[in-house]
C-alpha cells in the first residue's frame, strides 16, 4: 500500500502526539492541536472546543493522576485522517486498553478533531 505525502506527515504527527501525551501534556495541546479543535472525552461522554478548554481539562487531569501514559498498537492513515489503535496505562495498569481514536488534520498538520471510542 503506498501512501500520499499528506498521510506520512500526519503519521509523523501522531508520533509527536503520542510523545507529548507522555511526556508534556502542555506542550501537547500548544504543538498539535488546531486553535478551533474538537475533542471527544470518551470517559466522560463530552465534547471540549478549542485549545482553552482542552487545556483545562489536561490541567485536571494531571492534577489528578500524572502517572499516565500511552502506546499506539496500530495506525491507519486516510487523507487528512489517522485512525489510531492504542492502549493507555494510568499507575501500573492498563486503564484503557484497544481504545480506537481518529485524528484529523488541518493543511499545518495541526489536529483538528480528536474523537475517541473505548472498545
Amino acid at each position: 500500500m503506498s501512501i500520499s505525502e499528506q498521510e506520512q506527515r500526519n503519521m509523523e504527527r501522531v508520533k509527536h502526539w503520542e510523545w507529548t501525551w507522555n511526556n508534556d501534556v502542555m506542550r501537547m495541546v500548544e504543538e498539535c492541536y488546531a486553535e478551533d479543535c474538537e475533542v471527544s472525552d470518551m470517559f466522560r461522554g463530552r465534547t471540549f472546543y478549542g485549545r482553552a478548554e482542552l487545556r483545562l481539562i489536561e490541567e485536571q487531569m494531571m492534577a489528578l493522576d500524572a502517572s499516565r501514559r500511552m502506546e499506539i498498537t496500530n495506525m491507519v492513515p486516510c487523507g487528512n485522517t489517522v485512525a489510531i489503535e492504542m492502549d493507555a496505562y494510568w499507575g501500573d495498569s492498563t486503564q484503557a486498553a484497544k481504545n480506537c481514536v481518529f485524528l484529523t488534520f488541518n493543511e499545518q498538520g495541526l489536529i483538528v478533531t480528536d474523537h475517541s471510542l473505548s472498545l
